[in-house]
C-alpha cells in the first residue's frame, strides 16, 4: 500500500509501479502503469485498471477520465450510490521518465533539461543555459531543496516539485536526499540513513578519508565500473578492498567515531554521538522478531532470497544481528497461536501440514544466522588497524560469548553497544570467526 486515503467504509489506494518513480524527483508521479485498487472494510483490496479510475483537481466538483495536470485526486468507480474516498496525486501529463533529463555534469555543477509542455517552469537557484537549466552544486551545499514549480497554462493552482540531482565529485546526502556539508554531527543509527556518492572521472578520480580515533587514514580511488579501490595511505598505497561508488555513510566510517572527508578543497568532518540510540515503535525481543519472520514467510508468493535481504538490512536499523536469535527463539511453543495448534491431535494430515511449514521456517531461519555471521564490510580491517582496534575488538567479542553463553544476552545492552558491536564485528570480521 503506497498511498490510503481512510475515513469511510470504501476508499481509494494508489499503487505506484518502478517506472512511476524518477531519479530526478522525489515523490512518485502519475503514469500509464499506475494502479489503483478499491479498497472496503473487512475486504482485501481490489486492484483495477486506470479505466476504472476517475480524476478531478482538487477543490473542484467534477470527476473525468482524464487526468488534469497538477496535484488532483482519483477515486476508483465503486458500485451504484457507493461513496468512495479518493486518492491524492501528482499528474505532469508526460511520463516521469520522459520529465528530466541530466545533460552533463561539470566540475561545479549541474546542467539538466526539463521536458514539459504544459505550461511555465521555474527553478530555483538554476540559471537558463542554452541547453535547460544549470544549477551550482555550492549553491544547495547548506541543505536547502531544489525546488522546481510547474505553471500549467490552462490557468490552473500551480505545484512544486523537489528536484534531486546528481553533482561531480564526492557527496553526502541526508535521509531526504539533500547535501550535507561541512560538519555532521550524528547519531550510530544515522549512518545507515545518510548516504555517500562519488561521481568521478578521469582528471577527478580520488577522495580520502582519515578515521582519527582508530588511527587510520584511506585513500578510495574511482573506477567507471561504479566501484572505489580503497587503498590504506599508511600502509605505502597497498589496497584493501574495493566498495561501491554509493552506498550509506557506515561503510565510509568503518566503525570509527571520528572522521574526515577530504576532496580537492572541500572537507566533511563527521562526528558520531556515541550516547545510546532508541528505536521508537519497536521492542526488540528475540522472540518477536522470530515471530515476525514466520509471519513474513507465510504470505502469498513470497521470495526467499529477497525476503532474505530485506530482513538483513534490518539489521543496522535495529542494532542487531540475526545469529544473536537462537533455536529456542523459533520454538514451536512461541507459535501456537500462529500454527493454529488446537485440536491438532486428531488431524494427522494438519500435523504434517504444519511439520512442513515448520521446517520450511526452521531452514529459513537457519539460513538467516548463517547470513548474518557472513555479513561484513566491503573494505575490511588490515593488521594495522588490528592492532591497533584489539581492545574495542575484545569488548565486543567479550560481549558475544557472554551472550552465547547465556551469561547476559545482547538483548539487554543498549543501542550504543548494540551499534559498536555490529559495527566491530563486520569491520574487523576475521576476528570473529569464533563465533557461531
Amino acid at each position: 500500500m503506497d498511498n490510503t486515503t481512510l475515513g469511510s467504509q470504501a476508499w481509494t489506494e494508489v499503487n505506484y509501479q518502478p517506472d512511476n518513480y524518477s531519479s530526478f524527483v522525489r515523490t512518485p508521479l502519475l503514469g500509464k502503469s499506475t494502479r489503483f485498487s478499491l479498497c472496503r472494510e473487512g475486504q482485501e483490496a481490489k486492484q483495477v485498471q486506470q479505466s476504472s479510475v476517475v480524476f478531478r483537481r482538487k477543490g473542484t466538483e467534477e470527476w473525468g477520465d482524464t487526468a488534469p495536470v497538477g496535484r488532483i485526486e482519483a477515486k476508483v468507480i465503486g458500485d451504484e450510490g457507493e461513496e468512495v474516498k479518493p486518492v491524492g496525486i501528482i499528474s505532469l501529463g508526460v511520463e516521469p521518465a520522459e520529465f528530466l533529463q541530466v545533460e552533463r555534469l561539470e566540475p561545479k555543477s549541474t546542467v539538466f533539461s526539463i521536458h514539459w509542455n504544459h505550461g511555465e517552469v521555474e527553478v530555483e537557484d538554476a540559471r537558463k543555459v542554452d541547453d535547460g537549466y544549470e544549477v551550482h552544486k555550492a549553491d544547495l551545499s547548506d541543505g536547502r531543496p531544489l525546488l522546481c514549480t510547474l505553471m500549467p497554462a490552462d490557468g490552473s493552482t500551480p505545484f512544486t516539485l523537489e528536484l534531486h540531482l546528481p553533482f561531480a565529485g564526492f557527496n553526502i546526502t541526508d535521509p531526504d536526499g539533500r547535501m550535507v556539508t561541512g560538519e555532521l554531527k550524528i547519531s550510530v543509527a544515522e549512518l545507515s540513513v545518510f548516504n555517500y556518492s562519488f561521481v568521478g572521472n578521469s582528471s577527478d578520480d580520488r577522495f580520502a578519508v582519515s578515521l582519527s580515533d582508530l588511527g587510520q587514514s584511506y585513500q578510495y580511488i574511482w573506477y567507471e565500473d561504479g566501484t572505489l579501490s580503497v587503498r590504506n595511505r599508511y600502509g605505502n598505497m597497498e589496497k584493501v578492498g574495493d566498495q561501491p561508488a554509493t552506498g550509506k555513510l557506515s561503510a565510509l566510517m568503518m566503525g570509527s567515531f571520528n572522521a574526515l572527508v577530504k576532496h580537492k578543497d572541500s572537507r566533511w568532518r563527521i562526528m558520531v554521538a556515541k550516547g545510546s540510540v532508541p528505536v521508537e515503535g519497536i521492542e526488540l525481543d528475540p522472540v518477536r522478531l522470530a515471530r515476525s519472520v514466520f509471519q513474513r514467510l507465510q504470505e502469498e508468493g513470497v521470495d526467499e532470497d529477497a525476503l532474505a535481504e530485506e530482513l538483513l538490512v534490518r539489521e543496522e536499523k535495529l542494532a542487531f544481528q540475526w545469529f544473536w536469535l537462537k533455536a529456542d527463539d523459533w520454538g514451536y511453543e512461541h507459535l501456537s497461536d500462529l500454527l493454529g495448534l488446537d485440536g491438532i491431535e486428531q488431524d494427522q494430515q494438519k500435523m504434517m501440514e504444519l511439520a512442513r511449514l515448520y521446517n520450511r521456517y526452521d531452514r529459513f531461519m537457519q539460513r538467516l544466522r548463517c547470513e548474518s555471521l557472513a555479513k561484513k564490510s566491503p573494505a575490511q580491517a588490515d593488521m594495522t588497524q588490528m592492532r591497533n582496534n584489539r581492545r574495542k575488538i575484545a569488548l565486543c567479542l567479550e560481549r558475544l560469548q557472554r551472550h552465547a553463553s547465556g551469561e547476559e544476552p545482547m538483548w539487554w545492552l543498549n543501542s550504543e553497544a548494540r551499534h559498536e558491536t555490529l559495527y566491530y564485528f563486520r569491520s574487523f570480521h576475521s576476528a570473529f570467526t569464533g563465533i557461531r
